[in-house]
């Protein structure tokens, strides 16, 4: 809280009573972080070495975003000020000045609203970092005892609690608790899978991860058949994820599409184009309790609020930002937290297992080599896939290596692409025919 009564006691005197007339504030608004992390690992079934100490850390750090009295903008990161010296804050203000942009349509701080009622907090968590962590220890040393005696493991678990604030000059004044936990682990770089949400993991999902993880590194020692032209290509939920943070969100952010470098143009989100198959579906919901992507209020001050950005197939709106807002004549929409928070559904989903079973010839594809490298807007993709995995009559078989060539926005609006529910994982596993073959 420190920082805060800090930089609230500037930016009111820098508003209403400036030391200097061309420091003077019309708006303001600001937030700030306080955070207390405990985090460990294991590297090469060594835990606690160099590369992976146990730590704890503690910080207070945030941003200030200025409007002057001239309407010029100003926008910095800020941390709690190391030294007690008074001139501190005055000399930062007067380089936030120097620094000032003209930004008409970004000169805007939102008027407050009511805030949705969220859960964001485990108190579990908050056990944890007050010196309850034997839960993290445990898990490392089931690691490193669980798993297959030649594999090398490597891990790392986080525990974080800590506090959100934002104020701004319009008479915004929030602040609420937030934890997250994360944890993930790998055996020898092939296989591993990961749990991040702002809650604990439960024994039952630990142990799920845990032995879906074992039978795919089991699976992946075996040599499977070469796959066909008509195999069906599946992306395992961690490559659903990868491919929509490729794909999607960037083409979904409304600074592209208004600038008109995006995949969509903004006549064809008023138009409500059709992109995908009527059965899709894509949302932003920062309102389901305990997930990742969940919050209460934006950076900027808007109150969290589900978004529906594909209805039916059909675009409805990309996601808006406080200035994109005002440069596109609508509200403030709600914001994923990278890809924590965006949902793709299709009508037809069904469980994982169920899927599985009604594949004949399939390969599943837990990573690909080179996606970043992709061109976002085309939507078109050529990776590599090795150490994925073949599946023959529901049954997977064995390993097998793989190059995909396709398009990932034909994919969405393929009559033939499904989705499949994951237990363990926020995003589905997606079923897509597209390009394959052996390498």
């Amino acid at each position: 809280m420190k920082l805060v009564a800090q930089l609230e006691d500037l930016l009111y005197q820098s508003q209403h009573a400036p030391k200097k007339e061309e420091l003077r504030l019309s708006a303001w608004r600001i937030l700030v972080h306080e955070s207390e992390a405990v985090s460990l690992g294991i590297k090469d079934n060594s835990p606690g070495g160099v590369y992976t100490p146990p730590s704890y850390r503690q910080g207070e750090s945030g941003e200030v975003f200025l409007v002057w009295a001239d309407g010029k903008c100003s926008q910095s990161m800020v941390q709690l000020a190391s030294t007690n010296d008074l001139g501190y804050w005055q000399r930062e203000l007067e380089q936030w000045r120097h620094a000032s942009y003209e930004d008409p349509d970004g000169a805007h701080i939102p008027l407050p609203e009511s805030l949705p009622l969220v859960a964001v907090e485990d108190r579990i968590i908050q056990k944890i970092i007050e010196g309850d962590d034997k839960v993290l220890f445990d898990q490392v040393k089931r690691w490193l005892t669980d798993k297959p005696s030649k594999a090398k493991m490597t891990g790392s678990i986080q525990a974080a609690w800590g506090y959100k604030h934002v104020r701004t000059s319009t008479g915004l004044a929030v602040t609420y608790q937030q934890s997250q936990f994360v944890s993930w682990f790998s055996l020898d770089s092939l296989i591993g899978s990961g749990f991040a949400k702002r809650r604990l993991i439960r024994p039952e999902e630990e142990l799920g991860l845990w032995s879906l993880t074992m039978e795919r590194y089991e699976e992946l020692k075996k040599e499977a058949s070469p796959v066909g032209p008509h195999t069906q290509v599946i992306f395992s939920p961690s490559m659903t994820e990868e491919m929509l943070g490729q794909f999607i969100l960037p083409n979904f952010s409304g600074s592209r599409v208004i600038e008109g470098q995006g995949a969509f143009s903004k006549e064809s989100f008023l138009e409500h184009t059709r992109v995908f198959h009527p059965q899709f579906s894509l949302t932003i919901d920062p309102l389901r309790p305990l997930e990742l992507g969940s919050y209460l209020v934006t950076s900027e001050g808007v109150p969290a609020d589900r978004t529906m950005l594909v209805r039916d197939g059909q675009l409805q709106t990309p996601f808006l930002r406080v200035k994109d807002a005002v440069r596109w004549g609508a509200k403030p929409t709600a914001l994923s937290q990278g890809t924590a928070g965006l949902y793709l559904k299709h009508q037809a989903e069904v469980p994982w297992l169920d899927a599985l079973q009604g594949v004949d010839d399939g390969v599943l594809i837990l990573s690909v080599l080179g996606l970043h490298t992709q061109d976002a807007v085309s939507g078109s993709y050529s990776l590599s896939a090795p150490h994925s995995l073949r599946i023959v009559k529901g049954q997977i078989v064995g390993r097998t290596d793989v190059k995909l060539t396709g398009n990932f926005f034909a994919d969405l609006a393929a009559p033939t692409t499904k989705t499949a529910l994951s237990d363990l994982d926020t995003h589905p596993y997606l079923l897509i025919e597209t390009g394959v073959q052996t390498l």
